[in-house]
């Protein structure tokens, strides 16, 4: 049977943040991040919205409209990507671009804005799904040793 505490989080971990390991094993990197707040949640209706009036303003006759939950995918993640970026997003540590120097945490953010790293918006997307969950339990096991 299943827990209630296994579809529960860490509130005060969500809204402030926690570090988070992504990547495939032997490519990994860490994020810093919050979970889904409501300021998240917010962020991201808003940026459907106005992604939706745009699209609709390039409507042609007889067509049909798009509305903030009917966004083709691409424009989509574009607005995930900006949403991460602006409410979710605190750190990156551990990677670094093509020239070697080490990624700072707002050349991150300007690449889940950009549309053009799909794989980093999904790594942050499930960074902050993670955020609270499975720690408490990694916290009981650890005070059992």
């Amino acid at each position: 049977m299943a827990k209630l505490s296994a579809f529960s989080r860490d509130r005060n971990r969500v809204s402030q943040g926690e570090e988070i390991e992504v990547g495939p094993e032997g490519n990994t990197f860490f994020i810093t991040t919050r979970g889904f707040t409501p300021a998240y949640r917010d962020t991201l209706y808003a940026l459907r919205l106005a992604e939706a009036r745009e699209l609709n303003r390039s409507v042609r006759a007889g067509a049909g409209f798009y509305a903030p939950d009917t966004l083709p995918p691409s424009n989509d993640d574009l607005c995930q990507g900006k949403a991460l970026a602006q409410e979710c997003v605190l750190g990156v540590k551990g990677l670094e671009g093509d020239d070697g120097e080490d990624l700072t945490v707002d050349a991150f953010r300007d690449m889940l804005s950009s549309g053009d790293y799909p794989a980093l918006v999904t790594l942050s997307l499930m960074a902050a799904g993670r955020v609270g969950a499975e720690r408490e339990e990694q916290a009981k096991a650890s005070e059992g040793n």
